[in-house]
């Protein structure tokens, strides 16, 4: 990388050349005050706040916008600087309402800060101020338009980050006001709430944080979100014991002095560190989905099922009927007739405590988990290493999406393609059976069959198979051999397999990564699309046989215990009968779910936000979860159910009352997780796990191709290519059972009760 010598302040400093001069000043210890300035947003200088002096230029430039060359002079600090401060303060605060002490911005307004510091003492404005109504652009957000400094970080953040294009603005001059993409100026978009978070001031604010609490009066605790399975970072704000929000704000990217004086949500010093793999960026469900730990629907004590009804039951009473039950049956019918059934959403330390139960007292093959997509046999045959979403934002300049929806089901995937794209000029390539209306970034869609990705993946293993593929894709042969030829002469390249692809395809696209990197030593790397927060932690903590069919359940398998599952919403109806057949069914819930209705024993579990932990995401990197409530109800953690259990039944799981002992056993046992520990997690952030690759030359690729064959032959040929891209919201405004128990998502969707694939816990 090029460097050059600038002289700020009479100080030399080396950069590299190109470099905005704002963020060389601020490496250099000579901060400067900005508005409309954000790290990886297209720089815009309408605040005019970061004007300084550069050598030979006849005017004052903004530092936002001037890129450092060799031999550059700057000075930051003057008389003539400090009074164009003053004035544009002024011109700021001249249509901005002082009404700090109602502002849910006040205590963390970055405009209090710059009146504090660079404004006078009193202004030179008297005008009548514009005092326009505040009202909602949609359900989520709320904009007072008086209180806008029109920086345009909220319509560049929609534009970069999210790619909706869902904000504007409106009018000219004094009079321009920002608006929604919508004719009535409200927002048709998936309100993940971003453009609120990157606001400086209370121009836009949340529905579900307005009024409700003080910056100075909230708790903040950096836990990991438990929806889909990219794994974002947030803080979850806490106060007299409830979740008043969630956000991720990088306070590093401020003045040292800002954040400790300024930004008073934290009880402790702020973090001297970011690097969270989703950077600031959080989506609809992980930043207002997260209230359902206050919901008063929640399980405070165990249930029983007595003369057909589920009643209240003591602890005690519940662990011990539990216990001999388990043990009746094993001896009655055998330990194969007992199921362990987990939840891709619980910790690592829940799944692993749960399938060592199952191994060793239960002593039952039947130790599995709730899947959506059976994606054993990709890891099983995985060949290059998982590629972490830094690594596709910084790293990848060509990259391949066959299948999938990252916008409503892996929103960070999304959000670092576009990165990709705006920061490095990466090339993506998409596949896939409808057009993915927020991912227009794209260098070419490959418009294929619906449910025809078996078919991409032959031709990409096998020229031979093109023409096959193209019948099947209803691409044509040209079309694929161009595809080839992208993916076969990439340098490095990323391949983002989706939940479109299963069977032998999923095995075909674990197995084509180790292809490539055997020819010309290029560096490929693999990102699944698993559906899940502990997807893949489910898989690793070896809960991996065979899901029971619910024909099984009554004949074969006389118990059932669900851990967080709710069977009847995943899997539909069938399961209904099923449990109705079984002699026991046990399940650790939050609510009383579907599942749970038909349960014998109703034991309530602890959410993610009152207990310790991790959580693997689909990078296969190993995040901390960490407790930020204290249980309101007579909750437990859901490892310390089955530890109390198993001990009623003559057996020590080892826990020892610690989710960090039982880490320190996964740790010593799961291959890839040694060296892991929650020091270390809490130190480094993300750490990827070491996961085992399958060589080349252990896998039959013939066998592999005829496989895959037979599954492409299956293509149902008289499907057609969509035009329209999928709905807006069809994953994330999808109900589930954590979400229709968060009020702000079910008054805004008119969500209710319904038939809906997701997942419990």
């Amino acid at each position: 990388m090029e460097t050059v010598k600038v002289i700020i302040n009479g100080k030399e400093v080396e950069a590299p050349k190109g470099k905005l001069l704002l963020e060389v000043c601020f490496e250099a210890g000579f901060p400067i005050p900005n508005f409309c300035y954000y790290k990886d947003l297209p720089p815009q200088a309408a605040c005019r706040m970061c004007l300084v002096r550069i050598e030979k230029m006849g005017r004052l430039q903004t530092a936002c916008t001037v890129r450092v060359s060799d031999g550059m002079v700057v000075t930051t600090e003057s008389e003539e600087i400090r009074r164009t401060r003053v004035a544009m303060v002024d011109f700021i605060l001249a249509n901005h309402p002082l009404d700090c002490p109602v502002c849910d911005k006040g205590g963390e307004c970055e405009l209090q800060w710059m009146a504090m510091n660079y404004g006078d003492l009193l202004a030179r404005f008297d005008e009548r101020k514009d005092a326009t109504g505040e009202y909602p652009l949609s359900p989520f957000i709320w904009l007072d338009p008086q209180r806008c400094i029109l920086c345009y970080r909220c319509i560049r953040v929609c534009d970069e980050w999210v790619g909706n294009h869902a904000l504007g603005v409106r009018g000219r001059g004094a009079h321009s006001v920002i608006v929604g993409n919508r004719p009535d100026g409200t927002l048709a978009c998936e309100n993940c709430g971003n453009c609120v978070e990157v606001c400086p001031v209370g121009a836009l604010t949340s529905t579900n944080f307005r009024f409700r609490a003080r910056p100075w009066d909230i708790r903040d605790t950096v836990t990991t979100c438990t929806y889909c399975s990219d794994g974002c970072q947030l803080r979850l704000s806490i106060r007299e014991g409830r979740v008043v929000r969630a956000w991720a704000k990088d306070l590093t990217k401020m003045d040292a002095e800002f954040a400790n004086k300024v930004l008073f949500s934290f009880q402790t010093a702020p973090e001297t560190r970011h690097d969270w793999i989703n950077e600031e960026f959080l989506c609809l469900k992980g930043r207002y989905g997260n209230e359902f730990v206050n919901s008063p629907d929640r399980l405070t004590v165990p249930l029983l099922r007595r003369n057909g009804r589920l009643e209240p039951a003591t602890w005690e009473e519940a662990l011990k009927y539990v216990a001999q039950r388990l043990l009746e049956i094993k001896r009655t019918y055998g330990p194969e007739s007992i199921a362990c059934i987990g939840s891709p959403r619980l910790t690592n330390e829940d799944l692993y405590v749960l399938a060592k139960f199952g191994r060793q007292v239960v002593e039952t093959p039947h130790v599995t988990h709730a899947m959506d997509v059976d994606w054993r046999p990709f890891f099983k045959r995985l060949t290059v290493p998982l590629l972490t979403q830094p690594e596709l934002r910084e790293q990848m300049p060509t990259i391949l999406l066959i299948g999938g929806n990252p916008p409503e089901y892996n929103p960070l995937t999304a959000y670092s393609l576009r990165a990709a794209v705006h920061r490095h000029g990466a090339r993506l390539f998409i596949v896939g059976a409808r057009p993915i209306s927020r991912l227009q970034v794209a260098t070419r869609f490959f418009h294929i069959r619906l449910r025809s990705e078996p078919a991409v993946w032959l031709a990409l293993l096998d020229e031979g198979e093109v023409e096959r593929a193209a019948e099947a894709t209803l691409l044509t042969r040209e079309e694929l051999q161009e595809l080839r030829r992208i993916v076969w002469e990439a340098d490095r390249l990323a391949l983002l397999v989706s939940r479109d692809v299963t069977g032998p395809a999923l095995e075909a696209a674990a197995v084509l990564g180790g292809m490539l990197q055997a020819e010309g030593g290029r560096i490929v790397r693999v990102l699944p699309l698993l559906r899940f927060n502990n997807s893949l932690g489910a898989l690793d903590m070896g809960l991996m046989a065979e899901m029971p069919a619910p024909e099984q359940v009554g004949p074969q398998i006389k118990a059932l215990y669900l851990m967080g599952c709710d069977l009847v919403r995943f899997y539909g109806d069938a399961w209904r009968q099923a449990l109705a057949r079984a002699e026991l069914v046990v399940a650790h819930e939050l609510f009383l779910t579907r599942t749970a209705e038909l349960a014998h024993v109703v034991l309530p579990a602890m959410s993610f936000a009152e207990l310790d932990g991790t959580f693997t995401n689909n990078a296969g990197q190993v995040q901390r979860i960490r407790r930020a409530l204290s249980a309101a109800g007579d909750w437990r953690p859901d490892w310390m159910i089955i530890d109390q259990i198993a001990a009623k039944m003559g057996a020590d799981l080892g826990c020892r009352y610690s989710a960090a002992n039982i880490f320190r056993e996964i740790a010593e046992t799961i291959p890839g997780y040694e060296g892991i520990t929650y020091a270390r997690l809490n130190k480094e952030g993300a750490i990827q796990t070491a996961r085992p690759l399958m060589p080349l030359e252990a896998i039959d690729r013939a066998r592999l191709l005829e496989r895959l064959r037979a599954q492409v032959e299956a293509i149902d040929r008289t499907a057609e290519r969509p035009q329209e891209p999928a709905p807006l919201g069809i994953g994330l405004f999808e109900p589930g059972t954590l979400t229709e128990h968060v009020p702000l998502l079910r008054r805004a969707f008119g969500w209710v009760v319904k038939e809906s694939v997701g997942a419990s816990r």
